[in-house]
């Protein structure tokens, strides 16, 4: 790194300040049953996420492929030609008509750490990451312990899971394995009434919940644009009665498969509904109000 990258790091990052100190972990132990409560509630927040993901990739999949064996038919192709129904959002169509769209998003996460700068023992990435987060000095201290590639991985998993905490990554870095310490041979962190294979099984189980789980925060937001892009379209074709006439008809299942992919879509529809109702209708207070003559 030349002495003007240095110098423009310093400049643009609000944590590089907390690097030029002593910086040490915090002095005080973490304790057995707050690194399990953690642990607990990063591994269910995690698996809820993966949840969400998974129903919405499957619904996202429903319609394509449901899409897909439909436009392979002359007369539904026709159908949507003569309703003017034919172009839809390219997001959708992409994945329809091929899988070069979603090569990006089929990419494994990997954390790349090849050639990065470290600053104060801290990879350069990792101070861009938390550049707009509130971030104790001390974890810096903490995020030293661990090799860049593995800095970098803590600070996206804290990133996605909206937990940028200095307990949170005493755990991520307690649950480190050993090659991956800037220390491999220092001793690894050993908590009361955890014995080292039961740490060993929550380490190996964890990296698992987290690899998959960056794959699909990375993943979510592409799949989410063309899943509310496929709601819009099939939105605009159930509201045409001579498509719901031709899918009630000759495919029935697909016809269910699609109202049912639109009822949120309905249930924000009617509550927003509902909202502007009770806007515009003035409130019984407010007209008992407007009815008694002042100076009562």
């Amino acid at each position: 790194m030349t002495q003007a990258e240095a110098s423009s790091i310093v400049k643009s990052s609000r944590h590089v300040i907390h690097l030029t100190g002593d910086l040490r972990e915090p002095a005080g132990p973490l304790h057995k049953y707050v690194f399990l409560r953690i642990y607990k509630n990063l591994s269910e927040r995690m698996q809820c996420f993966l949840s969400e993901a998974n129903a919405s990739r499957e619904h996202l999949e429903g319609v394509v492929e449901a899409l897909r064996q439909l436009l392979a038919l002359d007369v539904f192709r026709d159908l949507l030609k003569t309703e003017d129904l034919a172009i839809m959002p390219a997001a959708l169509a992409n994945r329809i008509l091929g899988p070069a769209a979603s090569i990006a998003e089929t990419k494994p996460y990997q954390t790349e750490a090849t050639s990065q700068q470290l600053i104060g023992g801290i990879c350069e990435e990792v101070l861009h990451l938390l550049q707009d987060c509130v971030v104790p000095p001390k974890m810096f201290g903490l995020l030293r312990q661990v090799v860049p590639s593995r800095q970098i991985e803590i600070a996206r998993l804290m990133l996605a899971l909206e937990r940028v905490k200095l307990n949170t990554a005493r755990v991520f870095i307690a649950l480190t394995p050993q090659p991956q310490l800037a220390d491999s041979w220092s001793p690894r962190k050993q908590f009361a009434g955890i014995d080292a294979a039961q740490l060993a099984a929550m380490e190996i189980e964890f990296a698992e919940l987290g690899r998959t789980f960056q794959n699909a925060a990375e993943r979510h937001g592409p799949r989410s644009l063309a899943l509310v892009a496929a709601r819009g379209y099939l939105d605009r074709i159930m509201g045409n009665v001579r498509v719901v006439k031709y899918l009630a008809h000759n495919f029935p299942e697909r016809f269910a498969q699609f109202q049912s992919i639109l009822e949120p879509l309905e249930r924000t529809r009617v509550h927003l509904s509902a909202h502007e109702e009770r806007r515009a209708k003035p409130g019984v207070l407010n007209c008992v109000r407007r009815s008694v003559p002042r100076g009562m």
